[in-house]
């Protein structure tokens, strides 16, 4: 788990591509990683997904997707400004046939599951959220 600082936080962002009770909603929380690579500012990251659908127990179980620090934002865009956030998330949510095999070739079983599952959706309200980019 990487280690994060308040003061390090520049977003929380909670996204709900399906209707209250239909699905899990997600959260992305941005940090400076306060640090540049090749002239672009670093940003750490981290995509939860948030299954609220045991509504016996009333708890939600967030489970963390996605992490890191190898987004580098455009040197164009604050850190943390939507463009930063909105292209962070179109890496995230990319699906089968967006990109290169390859790409997926060091995603975890649990991050295929959420490739398949819910990527399509969250791209859907990213870009109603925040237009095209």
């Amino acid at each position: 788990m990487m280690s994060t600082q308040s003061a390090d936080k520049l977003r929380e962002i909670r996204l709900t591509p399906y209707r209250k009770g239909c699905g899990p909603t997600f959260i992305l929380r941005t940090y400076d990683a306060n640090r540049t690579r090749g002239g672009k500012p670093v940003v750490r990251y981290e995509f939860i997904e948030r299954d609220t659908t045991d509504t016996r127990s009333r708890k939600a179980r967030n489970t963390v997707i996605f992490q890191g620090e190898d987004f580098a934002c455009s040197p164009m865009h604050a850190i943390d400004s939507d463009e930063c956030v909105a292209a962070l998330l179109g890496f995230l949510t990319l699906k089968s046939g967006d990109t290169d095999r390859e790409y997926f070739e060091d995603y975890t079983e649990r991050q295929l599951e959420f490739r398949d599952s819910h990527a399509e959706a969250l791209a859907c309200e990213v870009y109603c959220r925040f237009g095209e980019r």
